[in-house]
């Protein structure tokens, strides 16, 4: 409990895409000098009446944008009203006039004018119909960041709130990134309490109802809880912080624990039943299922920590997280499920019945498998070559929009402003000069405008402005009485440096990684015609379009590693080479089947359901390791192949039946969530499951008899731990207790 109580969540999505190169190190450098980027939240008005020049909408916008001002954790609010033009004589006067009284219908017509024509207002803060305003609301420097970013977030949505229940004339939205990722994280949380408590309550309900025991489903869920306690505590010790990857960690322990802690008491059933006390079915579980428990753990544990040298920060800190979480789970439901079943409130009937339907149902689809090895070996290597091929065209993507509900607003205003305005996100380029350069010099404003024409000809980037869209066709003289400190957001003349700022639609990773790789190449054509300049890509858009990917690609090379290091510890444990090689394909299949359900259905990559892929592999190994260890145990002399992979299976195949329903059906209930990601989440789940559960008892023991067949034609040439004659490790004990 010590550990838990030092835990702290870490909700701001950047945690996820800080990497250890210079491109997160360039975004600091450029929030140094010109403020944090995307701390915008952006304010859409929209005029009932059709025009937001009309008289009403006009003062009721400009009420609200005082209003705004006055919110705690608000630096700045940026609209129409602040925006400034020269006038008569040169003297900078603003576009729409301030005055006490309510403007007239000529000032107004004037003022719709003049705004339709400034490059800071037309496609910035007014939509080209001019029936919608922005108002950009800028969070302070100490708010901007979770958790004091979601109290911003909250008094600026109860603003907004109060002001269109007063039914005036705008329709009022909010969206940008902070209001976004606030959105997108309360739906998550919401969502994922309450579907994982459905999910597991209705797994808890369908566990007692098999064991006709409530005793039996308490033992069962207890230690892989207690698992989950241990690693979140542990995590809370190391000072790791709570993150959307690492918030997973629990549910990987209580996924693979509980699948262990239903083997442990279907071990202890069988003892029991016949005549076993319970104390001795305990110790006896812990010495024939333990074995199997802790392989489980290790080559989990070792998969996960292959992760540690990934790029990603999170994706490192996730990898440490999910080896300590198999660690702990191993140990919970190792110390604990034999401890508590031997008590007297839960020992010998009380534990309940194995499931008469599930064991026959393992025991039919084994015996199939076995009487039709071959061909179904020979299905299951292509099914799982030709789902994998399939598969293997799947890319990393990743879109705001799939975090948020379905239909919810803040998903429509991001179409809307991404439709109008040409998006909500921002992208920077930062333009430095030599030092012998004045930031007002024309040389500095052609730069400038070179580069705004780098990133205006990409589809889906609009609306670059920079000093040059401001100040580029002023005289000399009226220049050179420009302050720098009205243009703090667009020039640093101390660091020589000047940023032209441009705006991103919601186009996901994908897009956009290959529209900044365009905007790069540009750039750097730019750099070699003007030696002594530099031009970079900055912000966090760019940084969130790569690294966002490049977690993915960090996730899924690990499987590949994991996959291997399954088949190494798996032929060394069980003495054999060929047990190690054969544990591929049951362990690969669910995942090529994982992966072509996303190409079919059209989805791409993304942390979501890359994490599906980290839970699927787990199960899948436990229900091998399981049905090994199970298999090594009956091999012996004069019983056949086929013999001993029907009784692994007698002693394993209820629990993989039993584990696999009660997870999808905890799963299952994620399927109902609003929010595309936890929904694709479950629907992959459940898949998974079901894959894995027909991998282990169709094709694992058609591929072991098979495997056994090839390695008897070579004779006693070749000495294997499961396959072809026994060896004497396995034989000796038998003797000694004859």
């Amino acid at each position: 409990m010590f550990g838990i109580s030092r835990l702290r969540i870490d909700d701001d999505l950047r945690s996820l895409i800080r990497d250890s190169g210079g491109e997160f190190a360039a975004v600091d450098e450029v929030a140094a000098i010109f403020g944090p980027p995307d701390r915008d939240c952006i304010v859409r008005a929209t005029a009932r009446s059709g025009d937001i020049f009309d008289a009403e909408p006009l003062a009721a916008l400009e009420s609200l944008a005082a209003r705004l001002r006055e919110v705690e954790g608000v630096e700045q609010v940026r609209s129409m009203f602040d925006i400034r033009r020269q006038g008569a004589a040169g003297a900078i006067l603003p576009v729409i006039p301030r005055r006490a009284e309510p403007l007239d219908d000529e000032t107004r017509a004037e003022s719709r004018a003049r705004a339709a024509r400034h490059p800071l207002v037309a496609g910035h803060l007014l939509s080209a119909d001019a029936t919608t305003s922005l108002l950009l609301v800028q969070l302070a420097a100490d708010a901007e960041r979770p958790p004091r970013s979601s109290a911003a977030v909250a008094r600026i949505e109860a603003v907004l709130a109060e002001a269109a229940d007063a039914g005036g004339p705008l329709a009022i939205e909010l969206t940008g990134l902070p209001a976004l990722r606030e959105q997108a994280t309360r739906a998550l949380r919401r969502d994922m309490l309450t579907f994982n408590a459905i999910g597991l309550s209705l797994a808890v309900v369908l566990s007692a109802a098999v064991a006709r025991s409530l005793r039996s489903t308490v033992v069962a869920c207890v230690p892989p809880f207690v698992g989950a306690v241990w690693a979140l505590g542990t995590l809370g010790l190391l000072g790791a912080p709570v993150t959307v990857l690492t918030s997973v960690v629990p549910s990987l322990a209580l996924v693979v624990g509980t699948c262990d802690s239903i083997h442990f008491i279907e071990d202890m059933r069988r003892s029991v039943r016949r005549g076993v006390n319970p104390l001795a079915a305990s110790s006896g579980a812990v010495r024939r299922v333990g074995l199997a428990c802790g392989l489980t753990s290790v080559v989990t544990a070792i998969g996960f920590a292959s992760l540690a040298v990934a790029r990603i920060e999170a994706v490192r800190t996730f990898g440490i997280a999910a080896a300590i979480g198999a660690f702990a789970s191993f140990l919970a439901v190792t110390l604990l499920t034999p401890l508590i079943a031997a008590t007297p409130f839960c020992s010998g009937l009380r534990l309940g019945r194995s499931s008469r339907h599930a064991g026959r149902l393992a025991n039919v689809l084994t015996a199939f498998s076995v009487r039709h090895a071959r061909p179904l070996a020979a299905l299951a290597c292509v099914a799982t070559v030709v789902l994998g091929a399939a598969g293997s065209g799947l890319d990393a993507d990743n879109r705001i929009v799939d975090s948020l509900p379905a239909g919810a607003s803040a998903s429509k205003t991001l179409a809307r402003v991404d439709a109008e305005f040409g998006g909500a996100m921002g992208v920077d380029v930062v333009v430095q000069w030599p030092a012998d350069v004045d930031w007002r010099d024309a040389a500095v404003l052609d730069a400038l405008r070179r580069a705004e024409a780098a990133v205006a000809g990409q589809v889906g980037v609009a609306r670059p402005i920079s000093l040059a869209t401001i100040a580029g066709d002023l005289p000399p003289r009226v220049r050179r009485r420009l302050d720098a400190g009205d243009f703090g957001d667009l020039v640093a003349p101390d660091a020589h440096m000047a940023l032209v700022r441009a705006r991103v639609a919601d186009l996901g990773s994908r897009r956009l990684e290959g529209i900044y790789g365009r905007i790069d190449e540009s750039l750097a054509g730019l750099q070699r015609e003007l030696p002594g300049w530099r031009f970079r890509l900055v912000g966090m858009s760019v940084v969130s379009a790569r690294n966002i990917r490049q977690l993915v690609r960090d996730l899924g090379s690990s499987l590949v590693v994991e996959v291997l290091v399954i088949g190494c510890i798996l032929a060394v444990a069980f003495r054999s080479p060929l047990a190690g090689l054969v544990s591929l394909i049951p362990n690969v299949f669910p995942l090529a089947v994982i992966a072509t359900l996303l190409v079919l259905s059209g989805r791409a990559l993304d942390p979501a359901t890359v994490i599906v892929f980290n839970v699927c592999l787990g199960l899948a190994v436990d229900d091998t390791v399981h049905v090994l260890s199970a298999l090594a145990r009956n091999r012996r002399d004069g019983i056949s192949i086929a013999t001993a992979v029907r009784r692994a299976v007698a002693e394993t195949g209820n629990a993989v039946v039993i584990g696999g329903g009660v997870l999808m059906v905890g799963f299952a209930a994620v399927t109902a969530s609003s929010v595309p990601s936890l929904a694709g989440f479950g629907m992959l789940a459940c898949a998974a499951v079901a894959a894995a559960t027909v991998a282990e008892l169709v094709f694992l023991p058609a591929l072991l008899v098979v495997t056994d067949r090839l390695v008897a034609r070579r004779g006693p040439v070749f000495r294997d731990g499961i396959f072809g004659p026994p060896l004497a490790w396995r034989t000796e004990p038998r003797a000694r207790t004859a």
